[in-house]
């Protein structure tokens, strides 16, 4: 589907439902006006603001049953989270965000197409492991927030608001537990109130533990969570014309959450499939021809287009999921020793300690001060400063569990690899705002934020610790200014001038193996751009907003390793020290409407073009030598929500997501090109398989999700508020790869609950999740070649199985 005919056909529905709605006055007032977000940094309803917004209350995720951005991602339209970011480690630390279809193929800590904020300020790291508790709200902004957000909110944004005391004090408490696999628990309570006439507090907390749902081949737990976090509010009034608060957070969380793996099970020489493609030279990007391999005639097994679920081919897990000095290794691997120690380098940061097994620990905390000052003229003055750290320490088996070549000595146990990191963050914010007027009003701010990264890898090959350190600034002036042109008709132009720095302190090995005689040392990139959204908006009813706006936004490209690559393959790579600045240019018309009461809905085409999308390519074999390039892709798609309650006791709702993603100057890399789909002498050294017009790896055409919820106690008559609620999740086909060779085929994953209060503080829910137990795989991980074998394997996190429990709740 083409953007013009996208366009055609909603401008035929807008005008269908604009004439519709001119006969409706007396529309009811319900979801749309009740959730207020501060998008903009003002209050609108959902239904006033001209973007695509999605907004949930804390009661909205408990009806869910979901308490983290990655399970709520996958009921929001055009948004998801990922933990495993791309290719990917295992555990929580490094999350793929996407909107839209957008998401990073080659990330830095400057450059990811999403991020998440905490009450307005920017969570660098640490995201997947923050739990949605004692919130005020979720908001999920949809589209380049570049003008209020800053940076790394190229594609979108999230905004946790948090929960304040109100005018009484009140708590809820809850507990879940289920005995699916191994037991699972969550207990939350948050209690707030008033301390005084112009103080309040309140604070939160959650103790859970993810049962693990496998297990490694000795029987250790191989998927469990521990989540440990606390949070906290307080508000001070100090005159009728200021207020300030502070806010914050503290997680401790571990997981053996590991990458496993599952062998090809299509033997050599039986996948019946030709792959046809175009060569690509990494250094011109100029085409070198055409190629088409007859996979029939492979020495190897692989995976003939589709990988089966986890549950129709015998996963490969590893040996052992504790570890110690006695446990018998991979020949090849370093000590456990190596692992569990952190050069001297990052001695002091305060990392959390590592793992005691195969899997991952984390640390994060944010604390964030916020005020506002009422002027005379009734103008607002509003601040903010906040600042965080956060910590990992991962360690995993680079074997992914699959047994290697016998004549290798252990050659089915772990093949030690790892990484610790440390991010501490710093955001401050001021902000003006006059007194609002008939017609014209405007905002205007400034913000600071600071970024400090530690990383060292625990190398598979050697007793090598790679070092990178990087310090990132950004400062920005931003603004807004609304005018109304007639009573339905505003147009608004909204734009942040931003300067962004990234330097790279130290690329290179630890003095504890030691010198380095070609380290990257103090490297700097910074670009300066004005970012602007123009949006116009006519609301020919206060129930019915239809909206169009342009904006345009910039990311920071990333270091090309040019030189190093020039050098180990002998092909130029003429590309300089960094790949250019990113731009998106995109384009969205909207509408959203209540029709009568019993029906709401939101519909939002858009068109994203990415010029100077950063991906990289990797040469074969025993090089791996890395060069960072720049290419671009286009995107076109729809998405629609809806709820619809044509009675007291029966509401349903959803939305879907339809994504063109399109390749228009790209490449795909990896032994699945070498090994596979291009074997010697196809490729030779400084060429690539292009992707141009191929869809990117992870991003489904097709997402969704309905929920139908069924009020029985208004449909029997009880007096007590008892209902059933079903979620079904779809997650379209979508590919691991960048050529549109391995893919995963779509599927529905079915929750349901059960609540019924028991008296007036108390109530009890039956709830299931993924009760068909489908075992696709997630959007992450990929194959590879089995050391020492030529055949074929998966890496990949494993999914939830079916899990069945019981909450309590109670109110006070």
């Amino acid at each position: 589907m083409t953007i013009h005919v996208c366009l055609r056909r909603f401008a035929g529905v807008a005008a269908v439902f604009a004439a519709a709605l001119m006969g409706v006055q007396d529309i009811a007032a319900q979801e749309f006006e009740e959730i207020v977000v501060t998008a903009r940094k003002r209050d609108e309803s959902v239904l006033e603001i001209p973007l695509s917004v999605s907004a949930y209350t804390q009661d909205d995720l408990d009806a869910l049953g979901m308490n983290t951005i990655e399970q709520l991602s996958t009921v929001t339209t055009g948004f998801e989270f990922q933990n495993i970011g791309p290719g990917g480690t295992g555990g929580r630390h490094n999350p793929n965000i996407r909107f839209r279809g957008l998401s990073v193929q080659q990330g830095s800590p400057a450059s990811r197409a999403g991020a998440v904020f905490w009450n307005g300020g920017y969570i660098s790291d640490g995201a997947g492991i923050l739990p949605l508790i004692d919130l005020e709200r979720v908001e999920v902004l949809k589209g380049p927030q570049t003008a209020f957000f800053g940076r790394n909110t190229f594609a979108g944004a999230v905004n946790y608001i948090p929960a304040t005391p109100g005018e009484e004090f009140s708590g809820k408490a809850s507990l879940s537990w289920s005995a699916s696999d191994e037991t699972s628990y969550n207990f939350t309570a948050a209690i707030g109130g008033p301390l005084s006439e112009n103080l309040g507090v309140r604070v939160a907390l959650m103790q859970q533990k993810v049962g693990a749902d496998y297990q490694f081949d000795n029987g250790d737990p191989l998927g469990e969570q521990n989540n440990t976090a606390i949070t906290g509010l307080l508000t001070f009034q100090v005159s009728e014309a200021a207020s300030f608060q502070v806010s914050g957070f503290y997680v401790d969380s571990d997981d053996t959450m590991a990458l496993q793996s599952q062998d090809a099970p299509v033997a050599a020489g039986s996948c019946n499939r030709t792959y046809s493609g175009n060569i690509r030279g990494v250094g011109s990007g100029a085409n070198a021809g055409s190629f088409s391999t007859d996979l029939s005639q492979s020495i190897r097994n692989l995976f003939c287009g589709s990988v089966p679920d986890w549950d129709a081919v015998q996963p490969n897990l590893s040996e052992a999921g504790v570890i110690t000095a006695s446990t018998p290794l991979f020949g090849f691997s370093n000590p456990w020793s190596f692992v569990q120690n952190l050069p001297p380098e990052l001695e002091g940061y305060g990392i959390v300690e590592a793992p005691d097994s195969l899997g991952n620990t984390y640390e994060l905390w944010r604390v964030d001060l916020s005020g506002e000052y009422e002027l005379a003229n009734e103008s607002v003055v509003s601040a903010q400063f906040a600042r965080g750290e956060s910590t990992s320490w991962r360690i995993w088996d680079n074997n992914f569990g699959t047994p290697t070549l016998f004549v290798f000595p252990n050659p089915g146990s772990p093949w030690l690899s790892g990484q610790a990191s440390w991010v501490r963050d710093t955001y401050a914010e001021v902000r003006y705002t006059p007194p609002a007027a008939e017609r014209l009003n405007y905002v205007v701010g400034a913000s600071y934020y600071s970024q400090d990264n530690r990383l060292t890898d625990f190398s598979s090959f050697g007793a090598t610790n790679n070092l990178q350190f990087q310090d990132g600034d950004n400062f920005g002036v931003f603004g807004s200014v609304e005018y109304q042109l007639t009573g339905q008709w505003t147009v608004s132009l909204e734009g942040r001038w931003n300067r962004d720095t990234q330097t790279i302190l130290y690329d290179g090995i630890s003095i504890a193996q030691g010198i380095d005689p070609a380290p990257l040392e103090n490297l700097e990139q910074q670009y300066s751009a004005f970012m602007p959204r123009l949006i116009l908006s006519w609301q020919p009813s206060e129930n019915t907003n239809f909206y169009g706006h342009f904006s345009n936004s910039n990311l920071q490209g990333i270091f090309t390793n040019a030189a190093d690559y020039s050098q180990a393959t002998m092909v130029e790579v003429p590309l300089g020290t960094f790949t250019p600045k990113q731009t998106l240019s995109a384009f969205e018309i909207g509408v959203k409407q209540r029709v009568s009461g019993w029906l709401s809905y939101a519909v939002a085409l858009y068109f994203m073009d990415w010029e100077n999308q950063t991906f990289f390519e990797l040469s074969p074999a025993p090089l791996f030598v890395a060069a960072n390039l720049a290419g671009d892709s286009e995107t076109r798609g729809i998405e629609v929500e809806f709820e619809l309650s044509p009675s007291d006791w029966f509401n349903f709702s959803g939305g879907f997501t339809y994504n063109d993603v399109e390749f228009t100057d790209f490449a795909g890399t990896g032994s699945v090109a070498t090994a596979v789909l291009a074997p010697p002498p196809t490729l030779a050294i400084g060429q690539q398989i292009s992707s141009v017009g191929g869809r990117p790896r992870y991003i489904p055409e097709w997402t969704g999700s309905l929920s139908a919820v069924l009020q029985l106690d208004q449909l029997t008559g009880m007096a007590r508020d008892i209902w059933l609620r079903v979620d079904g999740i779809y997650q379209g086909q979508f590919y691991i790869d960048n050529f549109n060779w391995n893919s995963v085929d779509g599927y529905w994953k079915i929750n349901a609950r059960l609540h019924a209060d028991i008296g007036e503080n108390f109530s009890v829910e039956l709830y299931g999740n993924n009760l068909t137990n489908d075992l696709s795989y997630t959007t992450a991980g990929g194959t590879t070649s089995i050391f020492g074998l030529p055949h074929r394997k998966t890496f990949a996190p494993l999914p939830v199985k079916r899990e069945v429990g019981l909450r309590l709740v109670a109110n006070f």
